[in-house]
Formats: structure tokens, C-alpha cells, sequence
């Protein structure tokens, strides 16, 4: 993967879960993503968490992208199943794969980017914790061609770090691939305003901002790959 660090646990933190696990649905949209999606829906299949399933929305693509998550699905034990819908927009697809799923927890991650093993096990951790709506992590970019690490973003305060975002200070907390939601917050929204394109993630962060304290882990759990493909790479006009 994007280097040894991700090969072994981050460590620092323990599980407090006793007793059956909640169960967390992996929502990934998808669009043209053939070159990507079965390094995606590994790392989801590596997670030492143990209850997980996934949700793969194929948002009008006409790559194979949708075959290569079929014959993902049959190779491995957890559930992986995928949608399909005619394209309308990465924010329309989420909110599908959100209606398709039935976890306590709902995981958001893009169809390119990849996560460490632990990252829903200190995540789960930490939301059962401290009751927040919301959870997210430190996150690294990664060149695609070249596999390096191009930078990386801790955030310690996942609201302090949306205050910051909404006065265009920082990076962002990367909501579409760091977030860990709790079903009762998504069940109280709006859930994704497919009006908006790239700015839909600020606009739900906001609006769960308003239900209760945003955690995040310092850890980096994702890996943010980044190529010429990414949509906030196409704004024209």
C-alpha cells in the first residue's frame, strides 16, 4: 500500500467494545473506477473490525468497474454487494448506498482511496465512547503513479477542524473517505444535498456539526489518492 506504516497497527488505543459489535456498512460510490476498486474494497476486507458490510454504488459507469466488484464479492466472506443506478452524482449515489444499508454505523469512502486496518475498529471505539454523531482521522495523500506519500493532515478536533474548513483554512477533514457516522444522526438529516457537487461533504459536516460534537482521531487511517481523475480536478467554468 502507500508504505510500511500501513502494514501494521497504529496502535495506542483499545477497544472498549464488549458483546456483540455493531455492525458498519462501507458505502462507496462509484464512477469510472476500474483502476482502483479492487485496492479499495481490500482494504475494507482487511479491517480488524469484524462486522462489516459493503455497499458499492455504481453511479453510470461503463468501465468494468461493477464486474471487478462482482468477482471481488464472490472471493471474499463479508457481504459486498453492489448497486447500480443511471449517473446522478457522487452525492445522489451516497445517499442510495446510505438507503441500501442497514449498519448502526455507516463508513463513507471513495472509490480510489484506501484504509488502514484498524481504521473502523478506533472509530467504532470511539464513537461508542463518546456518543458524538460523528467520527473522521488523520488522513495521507499519495501520488498514483508513484505510490508516495505526498503529504499528511492530523486532526485532532474534527469540529475545531470544520471551523477551520468553513473559513478555507486547512484541508479539510476529507469527509467523503474519513467519516464515521452514526445511523441515528444520518436518520435526523437530510442526509447529502445532491444539489451540490464537490461542496456536499461541508454542507452535511455543517448540518451534523449542529447535532453534536464532530470526534476525529489523529491517527492517519486513509490514504487520499490523488490523480488527474478526481472531480475537484474537472470544475470548469
Amino acid at each position: 500500500m502507500v508504505g510500511s506504516s500501513w502494514l501494521a497497527p497504529a496502535g495506542g488505543r483499545v477497544n472498549p467494545i464488549a458483546g456483540e459489535e455493531p455492525l458498519v456498512s462501507v458505502v462507496i460510490p462509484m464512477h469510472q473506477a476500474e483502476s482502483w476498486i479492487t485496492d479499495t474494497l481490500a482494504s475494507v476486507d482487511s479491517q480488524t473490525y469484524p462486522r462489516v458490510e459493503t455497499i458499492v454504488v455504481d453511479d453510470g459507469s461503463w468501465d468494468r468497474g461493477a464486474g471487478l466488484v462482482s468477482v471481488f464479492a464472490e472471493s471474499v466472506e463479508r457481504p459486498v454487494r453492489l448497486v447500480r443506478t443511471t449517473n446522478c452524482g457522487v452525492a445522489a449515489a451516497r445517499n442510495l448506498g446510505i438507503a441500501e444499508s442497514n449498519g448502526a454505523y455507516v463508513a463513507l469512502l471513495d472509490a480510489d482511496d484506501l484504509w488502514h486496518p484498524s481504521k473502523l475498529e478506533y472509530q467504532v471505539a470511539q464513537l461508542e465512547e463518546s456518543g458524538s454523531p460523528m467520527c473522521t482521522c488523520g488522513y495521507e495523500f499519495f501520488d498514483d503513479r508513484t505510490k508516495r506519500r505526498i503529504g499528511v493532515v492530523r486532526v485532532d478536533d474534527g469540529s475545531a477542524a470544520l471551523r477551520g474548513w468553513l473559513a478555507l483554512e486547512g484541508n479539510g477533514l476529507a469527509l467523503a473517505s474519513t467519516a464515521l457516522i452514526r445511523r441515528e444522526a444520518l436518520d435526523d438529516l437530510c442526509r447529502f444535498d445532491s444539489t451540490f457537487s464537490i461542496s456536499a461533504g461541508l454542507d452535511f459536516a455543517l448540518r451534523v456539526g449542529e447535532t453534536g460534537h464532530i470526534d476525529s482521531l489523529p491517527e492517519v487511517l486513509v490514504g487520499y489518492r490523488v490523480h488527474p481523475g478526481q472531480m475537484h480536478r474537472q470544475i470548469s467554468g
